[in-house]
């Protein structure tokens, strides 16, 4: 279930009580003054982000949560969600990295809505984006992994930012005046230099599938899915 961060403090259950923990953690991250992204404090301070965690650390239950997360950026397109999962060996980035993708490729399996024919399947391709339940992803993956790239560190629990790419547009600015000054910012915020696998959507080089899930290096970026994980749920044995 999610929840508004005002609605878990206090909580009772060992999960609210859990989810409580990493809301406050992660609040704390993001509210920093030298946190890169520039957007995301309002949220925070608007009580307006959405958390679930998943108490188990299977990709069953995040993918439960951000089924949810579809059904809650359906109805209101700006919604950004949080989810969380304590993952057994939490600090592996490789185990992250691989949960994540598992996570993606079980929504592929379990999405009830048919892609928009103008989306291509090849994640290389820079128009393509990632649909769940009839809404345009975009994903943030942060991790207790990432180190050096501390801007993808965002507490001691795997953790999936989540809004539709629509909206995520609309926030950064459509003249990328605002995606430039967070990348600048990036450069004293994390211990290496801005990966190179970050773009805005259309650019030839874009690729959103690399963005998703970025390396603690400086090495090119490769997508968490490939063309094969990705055909119709159908097709899947």
């Amino acid at each position: 279930m999610l929840h508004r961060a005002s609605q878990v403090a206090g909580g009772t259950t060992s999960g609210l009580r859990r989810l409580a923990e990493l809301v406050e953690e992660f609040t704390h991250r993001v509210l920093d003054p030298a946190f890169p992204c520039v957007f995301a404090a309002r949220p925070v301070l608007e009580d307006t982000l959405l958390f679930g965690l998943a108490e188990a650390g299977t990709t069953a239950e995040a993918a439960d949560l951000l089924a949810e997360a579809a059904a809650a950026i359906s109805k209101e397109p700006e919604q950004i969600v949080v989810i969380f999962a304590d993952l057994p060996g939490a600090g592996s980035l490789p185990a992250e990295r691989e949960f994540s993708a598992e996570v993606l490729r079980l929504l592929r399996r379990l999405d009830r809505h048919d892609w928009p024919q103008t989306t291509p399947l090849d994640p290389q391709d820079p128009r393509w984006v990632f649909w769940f339940e009839g809404v345009d992803f975009f994903f943030n993956f942060s991790t207790p992994g990432h180190r050096d790239r501390r801007s993808r560190n965002l507490g001691p629990a795997w953790t999936a930012v989540v809004q539709s790419r629509s909206s995520f547009d609309t926030f950064a600015g459509a003249d990328h005046r605002a995606r430039l000054h967070i990348r600048a910012r990036l450069a004293g915020y994390d211990t290496v230099a801005p990966h190179p696998a970050l773009g805005s959507y259309g650019d030839p080089g874009n690729h959103e599938a690399h963005q998703y899930f970025l390396g603690d290096g400086a090495g090119p970026g490769r997508p968490l899915v490939g063309v094969e994980d990705l055909r119709p749920p159908g097709q899947f044995g």
